[in-house]
């Protein structure tokens, strides 16, 4: 059985918060490109995926 306070669920979460802000930093960096701006929404998002993967890692332990 894996402990709730394992190291792995907390890096997982840390690492979906830095994802998320790399995206919305990426947003508001660059203005006016459609690209960048698809690239920051897409990151956001997979960020707080991986956030949420790593809460309900926490939860299901």
């Amino acid at each position: 059985m894996v402990n709730a306070n394992n190291p792995s669920h907390y890096k997982i979460i840390i690492g979906g918060l830095f994802v998320t802000l790399f995206g919305v930093f990426l947003k508001q960096i660059i203005y006016h490109s459609l690209v960048i701006d698809l690239i920051g929404w897409a990151l956001t998002f997979l960020g707080a995926i991986i956030s949420i993967v790593g809460v309900m890692r926490i939860l299901k332990d």
